[in-house]
């Protein structure tokens, strides 16, 4: 699982140093620390900026932040444990760790909502940080996430 989580690390970095990535994590686990309001959705879905106001700490263990919502702060305590997709939400290129998603959860349904929120999804299976072509495609706009096994 450290190996999984490491990987989830690094693309969540690699995708900051661009811009915006949107993490999706499952909040009901118990280890992660989100607003009462939030602690029941399986599909959770955040964006992270390096350039915000209040700092954001990385670690391979997790993400670790003040976020606001309904513009209450609140500690968040994301351990990547919990994360079973992380994504660009400009470009659409992502990635997706089947393992980690929760059993209630079908891919089928979340590629649903997010095409009623025209984000077009496909799921190309791959086990290694996106190369230098991937980025390339994804500055062409050519939209996709990668299955992670």
């Amino acid at each position: 699982m450290e190996a999984l989580n490491k990987k989830k690390y690094e693309f969540l970095l690699y995708l900051l140093e661009e811009g915006d990535a949107m993490v999706c994590l499952d909040a009901r686990l118990p280890e992660v620390d989100v607003p009462e309001s939030h602690k029941n959705n399986s599909s959770l879905n955040l964006i992270f900026n390096l350039n915000f106001k209040r700092p954001v700490e990385i670690t391979e263990e997790g993400v670790f932040a003040s976020l606001a919502f309904n513009g209450r702060p609140h500690k968040c305590v994301l351990p990547f444990n919990a994360v079973w997709a992380i994504y660009d939400p400009k470009m659409k290129n992502g990635q997706v760790w089947e393992e980690s998603i929760p059993s209630d959860i079908s891919l089928t349904d979340q590629a649903i909502l997010n095409q009623s929120e025209k984000i077009p999804l496909k799921a190309v299976k791959s086990s290694h940080k996106p190369s230098s072509a991937t980025k390339n495609e994804s500055k062409r706009n050519r939209s996709h996430l990668r299955v992670i096994k």
